[in-house]
């Protein structure tokens, strides 16, 4: 179970930094469609930001509670039965 929330956890958190990075993409090749967005330097920078929030959320995640490699129990094979 302990697995599985961890491996969730980091698939949401991957998923908004792509989304954040998509989002950042977007600004920077068609800055014409963002006309709401009055300063596009702040708007960048506010998803520059919010992508680093999520970052170090991830880092903290895989850091403090996936278990290092070389502890993970390698997967039985039909070789090893």
């Amino acid at each position: 179970m302990r697995d599985l929330i961890i491996s969730a956890l980091k698939s949401k958190l991957v998923g908004q930094m792509n989304g954040h990075a998509a989002n950042i993409e977007v600004m920077l090749n068609n800055p014409v469609g963002l006309g709401d967005h009055s300063n596009l330097i702040d708007t960048v920078g506010k998803e520059l930001q919010a992508m680093s929030d999520v970052n170090g959320q991830l880092n903290t995640l895989v850091r403090y509670y996936e278990p290092p490699k070389e502890q993970q129990q390698p997967q039985e094979t039909k070789k090893d039965k």
